[in-house]
């Protein structure tokens, strides 16, 4: 399963910012199959460890702790960081010299300076960035914990707490990513049913233990939405200058063809 990356060493930064125009072209694998196999090895993981960690009793925060031990970005995700590494997915590998942000400056985007840029895959027929996993797993648990803990209307949390304009886009990137705000709210989507609605992912047999009732599938959640290269981003101004000059050598547009 993942379990080879445990002896790696998350060394490498963040990529904050992908690059889905350049060679999306030589994407011809997709990778539903493969990404839908790993996740609900996860979800089965995470099932066995919260049983035996906490048996005779669901406790619903051991299972999303155990979930969340794949999941979380601590500089990267353990899915993402294999997500970047297999041999299994087809990915392109643009650097920021070649990409569409060619010519940006650190005092535009220290996030690109610092981290590069990330990879593109296809997914259910959609190319979308490596970053596109943390946003849904781990945004899409903030949005989920602000609604149902902290008490927040939902509306509210989608126009306000996405982070695009702050941290997570405009002041560390120079991109606001209406893609990355996409794959947040589908990712709350996939916590709001796991433990209710008519399917939910997880089930308390009588009371005791987790049985792993549904089968994930990014086919649920992942769209056209989720495409930077379709769902066009905003830019500050030093930014969107080069992207349109780059855009322009290169005869691109936003959306693409």
């Amino acid at each position: 399963m993942l379990s080879f990356i445990l002896a790696l060493s998350i060394s490498t930064a963040h990529a904050y910012e992908v690059d889905n125009f350049t060679d999306r072209h030589t994407l011809t694998q997709d990778s539903l199959d493969i990404m839908n196999r790993e996740v609900n090895r996860i979800l089965d993981r995470a099932v066995f460890e919260a049983n035996k960690e906490s048996p005779d009793r669901c406790s619903r925060a051991m299972l999303r702790q155990e979930i969340v031990r794949w999941t979380r970005p601590e500089i990267v995700s353990l899915l993402e960081f294999w997500l970047v590494l297999t041999d299994d997915v087809q990915r392109t590998s643009v650097g920021l010299s070649d990409s569409i942000y060619r010519g940006v400056t650190l005092t535009d985007s220290p996030g690109m300076w610092s981290a590069g840029i990330g990879r593109s895959f296809l997914l259910n027929g959609v190319v979308v960035g490596t970053d596109k996993i943390g946003h849904f797993f781990m945004q899409g648990l903030e949005y989920y914990k602000s609604v149902t803990e902290d008490g927040h209307v939902l509306e509210d949390v989608l126009r306000k707490e996405h982070g695009e304009d702050g941290v997570w886009g405009l002041a560390m990137t120079g991109v606001k990513s209406y893609a990355d705000m996409t794959a947040n709210y589908d990712g709350y989507r996939f916590w709001s049913q796991m433990f209710l609605g008519r399917r939910p992912y997880m089930r308390c047999e009588q009371g005791r233990r987790w049985v792993h009732e549904r089968e994930f599938t990014w086919a649920d959640y992942v769209s056209p939405a989720w495409d930077e290269a379709l769902n066009c981003s905003d830019f500050n101004a030093g930014v969107a200058s080069r992207v349109e000059h780059n855009f322009s050598e290169r005869n691109l547009k936003c959306p693409v063809d």
